[in-house]
């Protein structure tokens, strides 16, 4: 009798590898209790979590969610569609505390929580006002580390040109480089993670939706490919920039997906959640508080200290960089807030330089292999990264598809030729900058210079290299009735 194949006992891992994994689930159940402790388990908690949750809760109840506001006052400030798809994770928007007479300090008596007291007691424990919002914490923390996880493993298997459910190789050689097409492009990319998960962002659904878009590029299944390579366009509006492979390439089942994708996520889900009246509405405010503020345009400033600001966060685009860098001699808080015309000039055609250059990498012809497309769309969003008005640096977690790419090109030969040493010593110093840039210490500094933002150019400039080599790839010959917008076609099911 024939015995049946089961592809779960083929995933077995060594003695070793078991324990490695286990001191990996304990460090990340031990930062997932210290994301709780400074969130939920606040008297205030310091999160961006409740953003999301709390637009969720406007969605459930009616509100405009874009005029809404969290217990800091920081408002919503992305595409319907995420505030729409995060309400099984709703929070009720908070009720603001009581105005107190003049002289009355704010305690736990007369204030709820979510607002500073006046004693500042950080540490709140779990009680009923907050049981709901440790829940949501817990869940999204969860959801995040999943996403990366499946993010990293899908951008490898398009570099093996595996499945996503087929088991590591036995062989060891095999096996330590599986292993290092997962590992390290997650370590690289350790600090923008690790602020990603503590601060409890959303970039980490942009970016599992950006790999596996790439899977299913490399795969050779376009339309699917476009359909979530055009999501990440449709929480934030920069990874729309993604849309230019598709287009250069000439890939029409692609751009197909993707705007079957924009159309859906963008204009179908939103009126059928909300209604077309609510929707219409919803899209006309965050055009006035959100995209003319970003290009310069319009009088709303509603946003101008929590995002829009020169000086109110640590913006990384160029546009920061050539403002900060123009009154370096001035404190940071005596900066002009707006950045003037000429710098908005100066950061859009350097931009603009950065895309050229790109495009001219990436060359006229129209298969690539899935390390290039890998590097291709990672820098795509790099370049978005840098042109976007406000670029924060936890974004950086967003070029691991770059990442992933490099690093499969310079652990390629056990030789190490010399670009490949300098293709590994870019990426060690990205890795270097990322984690400089969070240290109490030098971290302001490095990124009020705008070191982040240079080692960012300076990835995409080791990709666009690398994409100039034109490597010779050779695949297998393609049928009549197969077109693959890789050089290999994958036999996928997914």
């Amino acid at each position: 009798m024939k015995a049946v194949h089961n592809p779960l006992r083929a995933w077995r891992f060594s003695r070793r590898e078991r324990v490695r994994l286990v001191v990996g689930l304990v460090g990340l159940v031990a930062f997932g209790a210290n994301v709780e402790q400074r969130t939920a388990l606040r008297r205030a908690p310091m999160t961006d979590l409740g953003v999301y949750a709390c637009a969720a809760g406007a969605v459930c109840s009616g509100e405009n969610f874009y005029t809404t506001a969290e217990w800091h006052g920081w408002h919503y400030n992305c595409l319907p569609t995420l505030a729409i798809l995060f309400t099984p994770l709703a929070q009720p928007v908070p009720i603001a505390p009581a105005i107190l007479a003049a002289g009355v300090a704010r305690t736990a008596s007369n204030t709820p929580w979510g607002y500073e007291i006046a004693s500042h007691p950080h540490f709140f424990g779990l009680h009923e006002e907050n049981a709901r919002f440790f829940c949501i914490v817990a869940v999204w923390y969860v959801i995040g580390v999943l996403l990366i996880c499946m993010s990293a493993h899908a951008l490898a298997c398009a570099l093996e040109k595996r499945r996503l459910r087929d088991p590591p190789p036995t062989a060891p050689r095999e096996r330590r480089r599986w292993w290092c097409l997962r590992i390290l492009p997650l370590i690289v990319c350790a600090g923008s993670l690790g602020t990603e998960l503590a601060r409890g962002q959303v970039d980490v659904v942009m970016l599992a939706a950006m790999a596996f878009g790439l899977y299913l590029a490399a795969a050779g299944l376009e339309l699917k490919a476009g359909f979530w390579l055009s999501l990440p366009g449709t929480v934030k509006l920069f990874p729309v920039l993604l849309i230019i492979y598709p287009v250069w390439r000439r890939r029409w089942r692609m751009i197909a997906g993707v705007l079957a994708g924009l159309v859906l996520a963008l204009a179908i889900l939103p009126a059928v959640a909300l209604g077309p009246a609510r929707t219409s509405e919803l899209y006309r405010t965050w055009i006035q508080v959100m995209a003319k503020p970003a290009f310069g345009q319009g009088s709303d400033t509603s946003r101008a200290h929590e995002l829009m600001g020169m000086a109110g966060t640590d913006n990384q685009s160029l546009l920061a960089f050539i403002h900060n860098w123009r009154y370096h001699n001035q404190p940071r808080e005596k900066r002009p807030p707006q950045a003037p015309p000429v710098e908005r000039y100066t950061a859009d055609a350097i931009g603009a330089l950065m895309l050229l250059g790109v495009t001219l990498a990436m060359g006229a012809r129209r298969l690539d292999s899935p390390r290039h497309l890998l590097i291709i769309a990672g820098s795509l969003i790099g370049v978005a990264l840098a042109i976007n008005p406000v670029s924060h640096h936890y974004y950086f977690l967003l070029l691991l598809p770059l990442v992933a790419g490099l690093l499969d090109r310079g652990l390629e030969d056990p030789g190490c030729h010399t670009s490949d040493l300098k293709t590994l010593l870019v990426v060690a110093v990205f890795m270097l900058i990322d984690i400089v840039a969070r240290l109490r210490t030098v971290g302001p500094w490095s990124r009020d210079c705008g070191l982040p933002l240079l080692s960012l150019i300076g990835i995409i400039a080791a990709g666009a290299m690398v994409l100039r080599e034109r490597e010779q790839f050779r695949s297998p010959a393609v049928s009549k009735g197969q077109k693959s917008a890789v050089g290999t076609v994958l036999p996928l099911n997914p």
